[in-house]
């Protein structure tokens, strides 16, 4: 099943195409409990789920508000693009051409790694303006509201493109040219003669060596400018591009977005649990929902009410093996842990947590305080679980703010929050 969401502008542009990223992911009805494993580093973040979106960062791009250190990101540029991969070689058909070929894809890797190279860019940050602007489609076609923006980075006026017009198989280059790939990523990296690249916006906001320029950039790549106060998410053009940006920076890949164009601007720092910083870091908004549940809201949802920090392990980064998608339940050679609930016990009025007399781990994404918690056994699927305790989709994804949009990521031996 796909999903479309709102695309991006390059730097100094209005909206100008609908359709990515193109979310690729398993049936909710499907028995999709996963594998997960401990991790013994904190830092490594190749096996962070690629369709959980991370948090929504929100205020000044600043590490000390919860934004991400670059010691953060996902581990490798090469780890980054296998993450990539799938939803690159099927992007292209939104706009009704032909998909981005395995050989295109090894073309666009090596023009990156060169451009990055050339330009001192970090190359996961030109692949996540990439995947922002295109997902990877070398055919994705030029847009000209004043402004052309062609290629894979919808770039200010530039050279590179292999579809010039909307579409029609005339302006269409199947397959792309090594050629224009690498002028894509050229012009988007490295600038136009009539617009900055991520080169010249690094360096107008604060160097390749500081984390918050690389978000400011970005904000600047997709509007032009950041907002007289500072906020990323304020101002003009696509409010979550420098949230969009930050996510796929730690791993985000598939999967909706969590970040909410229209209150993206109110918030002053970010809901991240691995956030680096000393102090507390919440959206800093209030919230009429008398149980607490933590809601993340896509962006497509009209904004009922807010979200407040949920807090996780840091240490907690999983290695995930997905179980194929398939309509029966899935069969383990060995014995999996009992399928139990745990009624947890009264909180008091100052308790912040509650606890488990189950021997199984507590999800590390689920709520606190949770009334009662369901383990997840082998054969079970999102729905499966909600019909047995009688509970909405979106009562269990808002408890357990781990769960991707399809709820595709249920993990097996874990305790899930059922009840809060």
């Amino acid at each position: 099943m796909y999903f479309t969401l709102p695309l991006l502008l390059a730097a100094g542009s209005l909206p100008l195409i609908s359709g990515a990223p193109v979310a690729y992911s398993l049936s909710r009805a499907s028995a999709d409990v996963v594998e997960v494993e401990q991790a013994t580093s904190s830092h490594s973040l190749s096996g962070r789920s690629s369709n959980l979106y991370e948090a929504v960062f929100g205020g000044n791009g600043e590490v000390s508000d919860g934004w991400p250190a670059v010691s953060s990101w996902i581990s490798s540029f090469d780890d980054m693009f296998e993450n990539n991969k799938e939803i690159i070689g099927s992007s292209c058909a939104q706009w009704g051409v032909a998909d981005t070929t395995e050989d295109e894809m090894a073309t666009m890797k090596s023009a990156i790694t060169k451009i990055a190279g050339e330009s001192g860019v970090d190359a996961r940050f030109i692949l996540a303006i990439v995947m922002q602007e295109s997902n990877g489609c070398v055919r994705v076609h030029t847009t000209n509201n004043g402004v052309v923006n062609p290629g894979l980075m919808q770039s200010h006026n530039g050279k590179g493109s292999c579809n010039t017009g909307i579409d029609t198989p005339e302006n269409v280059q199947n397959p792309c040219p090594e050629s224009e790939i690498e002028q894509m990523i050229r012009d988007g990296t490295m600038g136009t003669s009539d617009g900055d690249g991520l080169q010249q916006l690094l360096e107008q906001n604060g160097g390749t060596s500081s984390a918050t320029a690389y978000y400011k950039a970005a904000r600047c790549y997709n509007s032009g400018s950041i907002a007289s106060d500072g906020n990323l998410g304020a101002g003009i053009a696509t409010h979550c591009y420098a949230s969009d940006i930050a996510n796929r920076l730690l791993g985000w890949a598939s999967g909706t977005s969590s970040c909410n164009d229209n209150t993206i601007g109110t918030l002053t720092s970010s809901n991240w649990s691995g956030s680096s910083s000393s102090s507390s870091s919440s959206s800093t908004t209030t919230s009429a929902n008398p149980t607490g549940v933590t809601t993340i809201l896509p962006e497509t949802a009209a904004p009922t009410s807010t979200a407040t920090s949920t807090t996780t392990s840091s240490t907690f980064v999983p290695t995930v093996t997905p179980v194929a998608a398939v309509q029966t339940p899935v069969v383990e050679a060995t014995p999996a842990a009992s399928s139990t609930t745990t009624s947890a016990p009264a909180a008091s009025s100052t308790a912040s947590t509650t606890t488990s007399t189950s021997t199984a781990e507590v999800y590390p994404y689920a709520i606190s305080p949770c009334q009662e918690y369901y383990t997840v056994v082998a054969g079970d699927y999102c729905r499966k679980v909600e019909v047995q305790f009688g509970i909405t989709a979106a009562q269990l994804q808002s408890w357990n703010t781990g769960l991707d949009d399809s709820c595709s990521n249920l993990w097996k031996g874990y305790q899930y929050c059922v009840k809060a």
